[in-house]
């Protein structure tokens, strides 16, 4: 099955879910996100490498996030 990683609405969560489905649900805020509103990152990534794909780009996110002096 492919999904498609989102960043959340409203919390700006790095976010998965189904590519052919209409909205997914944050896993860190549970806000339920409409896909045409959300920004896609990422599309079509295998179920398996969906855990590694979110991996990454937090991992991305966090070396370009300034961090707090």
């Amino acid at each position: 099955m492919k999904y498609d990683v989102f960043l959340c609405c409203k919390c700006s969560g790095v976010c998965a879910g189904r590519a052919s489905a209409t909205t997914f649900k944050c896993s860190y805020c549970g806000t339920r996100n409409r896909t045409e509103r959300a920004v896609r990152v990422v599309s079509g990534v295998e179920s398996k490498d969906v855990p590694p794909t979110i991996a990454r780009l937090k991992m991305e996110r966090a070396k370009k996030t300034p961090s707090p002096r």
